[in-house]
Order: structure tokens, then C-alpha cells, then sequence
């Protein structure tokens, strides 16, 4: 016996006398169920030949003559209708006897085994991984079981079934992380239990001697998850309107202003004529006033004192035209904070790290040295995990942007881009799919029809569908409109100043006649001496 072994094809010949209750198509039968059996080869070619006796009623005596006849078979697991059966199928015979009839080279070995439709076969279809990759709907009869399997990382596996006319059985899907179970989903696979194995299927080189590896479905991003900038308050984006320094400025220029007032009016050609700003007090008191926009209870004479006065009026009017523009959309939408960006702001804000099962089973493999610089908080959910960081802001974790984004529509969330950050830089990124038992005939099929699929963009349509069907049954419904009525509520913080103006405005004029009593008092008591 001798044997040609390729990755899709296995030669083997055998030669010699065969019984006569042994046909050559029972013994091409249990050679294909060995083959099978021990490396799990679908596609072969087997040639028996076999030397038997024929009599020839030609010649004399009733000799006979020494026939040697070689037999080509091939076989399939969906030969003929028949589903996941292997039967050998004649592909040629010949007479070795004669060379005429030896047309070995003109033969194909290798024809196409499998229909356009498998009438029904079942498909066995295994899967294991979290929402939105395997969703179990609950009570929906399909075939055996009263249950329904999809999700992002299945849905092209149905459409396949559905295309290709299998009668789809799900086995019971593994939607924990953990390593025990997915173990046995790949056990089953390397079996045969399982057809197709889908979720969320790593391809990582571990897996390519135990499973035939199709075309990627998605490429799923592992980063890290911080909490988003939140909108600022009202008042804080008020005091930060302008920079210290531009304040600082105002404020210098406020003094100068009042000092220059107060000289000018107080040479002896100007008193007598302009008694406006005489006192400092005034000076001060009437710069405020220009300042916010308010009247000045006499206007200056001379050329210098007016020059001086309506170049401050016009700086005055560009500071607060600036100020009330900046002051008007701040208060309607004040902005957000700094974003995390980096891991050095990341321990900047103190953020507690937030682990889950999964995670603890696979950080020695992954390099997450430098989250050993932060507290630690064990969630036994990473649902759990992913909306505390979303919703409560004290913690930051690691999962897939997928995922990270289907827990945001889980929770009712209508703009991701406020609920769901990342940092800048991504961890690594990792092909997903699905995987078929080692030497299954049916990858050439799925690869083509993966390639179809992603090419006419499915994969996305469908995950579009899933976010939206998720937000319409949320029970939480976090609505953020980009549009702002302005009301009440945004008038507020002028209300507060207003009111701490008069307050202060009549503490100073009680004070002011409480020490105008106390002079006339004294006035009245050195009369009386």
C-alpha cells in the first residue's frame, strides 16, 4: 500500500486478489470510514485494483485468463441526497490488461461532490460567547428545540443554512465566559458533534491543528473603557469664560482707568468746571458703571478727560460683547470636561480598575503589566462591570468595542458618543468567526459565501438592526437632546448674582446710614458742649 497525503486530497492504492463475497466498493467504504475516523479526511481518491480470474469460452478446454481491473472511487459525506453518510462513489474503472483502455491521465479524480441544495440536512451548529456575539431566544420553535440562537457573530451561519437549505440544530450555547465549557465546545467539534462552531470564535494560531479556520467574520478591537467627559456646570464654565490673565487685565485696566479719572479731574483749571469724578470713590464707582454698560451721572468736559473716557467706553463695549456672547451659549451648553485620553490621566483621576471572571482568566497571556498600579474591584458580571463604568464613573476596564457598545443600547443610550469612551490607543485587535471540524467539505462553501455576505455589507445592516431592537425594549431610556430650550433654569445663576447684588447693595446703604447717624450725632453733641 502506498499514499499521497495533501491538504484536501488523500491517494491511497491497494492492489492484490480480492475475495469473491468482498466487492471493490465495500472495501473503498471501510477505508474511507478509516481514513475518517483517524485524520478526519473528506476529500479522497481511493484506487483498488483488484486481479481476478475470467474464463473465455473462446478457447479450447475452457482456459481462462488472469483479468487485472482497477476501480476509482471518491466519496462525501452528501453524496446523492444522502446527509452527513459517507458512500464511496465510482469515479472510473479500467483494464490494466489492455493499454488501449488505460485513460488514467484523462480522468477527474477530484469532482465536485456537493449540491446546491442539501435538502434539508441537519447542520449542527455550536456556539459560545456573550450578547451581542450569542443571543438564546427564548420559546421560539425552530426545528427540535424550543429555542433560537443568533447574534453578530452567528447571523451569517444562518443566513448560510438558510441558503444553502440545511435544517439548522442548535446545540445549547455557552453565554458564561469561562474556559471549562468552551473546552468542551471544542471537544464536540473535533468529535463531530458539532458542524459549525460560531460566536465569538478567537482565530488565534492555537486553534489551526484542531479546526478548519473560514474567512473572518469581524475584526473586534480590545480597549481600554473609561468613564466619558461629563458636561460642566453652568457656573464653573461662567468664572472660566475668560483666562486669569485676560480677568487680570480687566482688572488692571479698571484702576488705571479710575487713578487717570481722578487725576485729570483734579487739576485747579478742570475742578471748578467738572466735579464728576473729584472724589476716587466716584472715579471707581463711574468706570464699574461704563464697565457694565450702565450711564456715568455726568459726562467729562475737557478734550483729554473725553478722549481718555470714549476710549474706555469702546474697550468696555468689545469686553462685553465678548463676555455676553460666551455667557449666552455657556449657559445653554456650558461644554465638557478634559477626556481621558492616555493612562497617565487615567491615574491622574484616581479610577478604580474593574475586573471580571474572564479577565482574571486570561491576563497572564495578555499584556496588562501596567494595570498592577491600580486598586482592583472583581465584578462577577461584565455587564455589571462595562455600566459602572458607563453609568457610576469610579472605574475603568478592559473588554471589545462591540460589546461596549451593544451594553450602551442595552441601557437605553440614543448617542454613544457620550456614554461609551475609549482611550487613544487600542490594545490589540482580533479576528472572529467561526470554526468547522478539521477536514469538513463544507468550507469551501461557507468561505464563499462569508466573502459575499461581508462584501454586500450584511454583517453591519444586521448589527444596526440588533443596537435598534435592543433601545426600542430597553427599560431605561437615557434621553440627551443636541437641542436646548433655553428657560428658567439657564437664567438662574443671573437671578443669584442679582440677588447677591442687593443684598450687598443694602448692607452698604445701611452701613452708609448708620455712620451718617453717628456723625450727626456727634455733631449734635459738640454743639451741645
Amino acid at each position: 500500500m502506498s499514499s499521497w497525503n495533501s491538504r484536501a486530497k488523500f491517494l491511497v492504492v491497494t492492489h492484490g486478489k480480492l475475495p469473491e463475497d468482498i466487492s471493490p466498493a465495500e472495501v473503498a467504504h471501510q477505508v474511507f470510514i478509516t481514513l475518517k475516523s483517524i485524520q478526519n479526511i473528506t476529500n479522497a481518491v481511493l484506487l483498488v485494483i483488484n486481479a481476478h480470474a475470467e474464463s473465455n469460452s473462446t478457447l479450447i478446454y475452457g482456459n481462462t485468463t488472469n483479468t487485472t481491473m482497477m476501480y476509482g472511487y471518491t466519496f462525501s459525506s452528501y453524496l446523492n441526497g444522502k446527509c452527513n453518510v459517507d458512500t464511496p462513489l465510482l469515479i472510473r474503472k479500467w483494464n490494466l490488461n489492455y493499454e488501449f483502455q488505460n485513460t488514467i491521465n484523462e480522468t477527474d479524480y477530484f469532482p465536485s461532490k456537493l449540491p446546491k441544495q442539501f435538502m434539508g440536512c441537519t447542520l449542527n451548529v455550536g456556539a459560545f460567547g456573550p450578547e451581542p456575539y450569542v443571543m438564546k431566544l427564548n420559546r421560539s420553535k425552530y426545528g427540535e428545540h424550543d429555542f433560537l440562537v443568533r447574534g453578530l457573530g452567528l447571523e451569517l451561519v444562518i443566513l448560510f443554512a438558510v441558503k444553502m437549505n440545511f435544517t439548522v440544530r442548535f446545540l445549547e450555547p455557552v453565554m458564561k465566559m469561562n474556559l471549562s465549557p468552551i473546552l468542551n465546545q471544542f471537544a464536540m467539534l473535533q468529535t463531530g458533534k458539532t458542524d459549525i462552531l460560531a460566536g465569538s470564535v478567537p482565530y488565534v494560531q492555537a486553534f489551526e491543528p484542531y479546526a478548519d479556520v473560514p474567512v473572518a467574520i469581524f475584526i473586534d478591537t480590545i480597549k481600554y473603557i473609561v468613564p466619558c467627559p461629563r458636561p460642566m456646570t453652568k457656573t464653573r464654565k461662567i468664572m472660566t469664560l475668560f483666562s486669569l490673565a485676560t480677568w487680570s487685565s480687566i482688572g488692571f485696566v479698571l484702576i488705571c482707568t479710575s487713578f487717570l479719572f481722578w487725576l485729570m479731574s483734579n487739576t485747579p483749571d478742570r475742578r471748578s468746571n467738572f466735579t464728576g469724578f473729584n472724589i476716587l470713590t466716584q472715579c471707581f464707582s463711574a468706570a464699574w458703571a461704563v464697565l457694565l454698560g450702565v450711564s456715568v451721572p455726568q459726562m467729562p468736559f475737557s478734550l483729554q478727560t473725553r478722549c481718555l473716557f470714549i476710549a474706555y467706553v469702546w474697550y468696555c463695549f468689545a469686553i462685553s460683547t465678548v463676555f455676553q456672547a460666551f455667557f449666552t451659549s455657556y449657559l445653554v451648553e456650558p461644554g465638557y470636561e478634559m477626556q481621558l485620553k492616555t493612562l497617565d490621566d487615567v491615574i491622574r483621576t484616581k479610577l478604580v480598575f474593574g475586573s471580571y471572571n474572564t479577565m482574571e482568566m486570561v491576563k497572564g497571556f495578555l499584556p496588562f503589566d501596567e494595570l498592577n498600579n491600580f486598586e482592583e474591584t472583581i465584578y462577577d458580571d461584565v455587564v455589571e462591570c462595562v455600566r459602572n463604568v458607563m453609568f457610576e464613573r469610579n472605574t475603568f476596564t478592559v473588554f471589545l468595542t462591540y460589546f461596549a457598545s451593544y451594553v450602551a443600547s442595552l441601557s437605553g443610550v440614543t448617542d454613544e458618543s457620550k456614554i461609551v469612551c475609549f482611550l487613544d490607543d487600542p490594545i490589540f485587535s482580533l479576528s472572529f468567526g467561526s470554526a468547522l471540524p478539521k477536514g469538513s467539505p463544507l468550507l469551501g462553501l461557507f468561505n464563499a459565501h462569508i466573502r459575499h455576505c461581508l462584501e454586500a455589507g450584511l454583517l453591519q445592516v444586521y448589527w444596526s438592526k440588533i443596537k435598534h431592537d435592543v433601545k426600542l425594549k430597553a427599560e431605561q431610556i437615557n434621553e440627551e437632546s443636541e437641542y436646548v430650550v433655553f428657560n428658567m433654569t439657564h437664567l438662574l445663576p443671573i437671578f443669584i448674582v442679582l440677588l447677591f447684588g442687593y443684598i450687598l447693595s443694602a448692607t452698604v446703604f445701611l452701613f452708609e446710614h448708620l455712620m451718617k447717624m453717628c456723625e450727626s450725632k456727634k455733631v449734635e453733641s459738640s454743639k451741645c458742649f
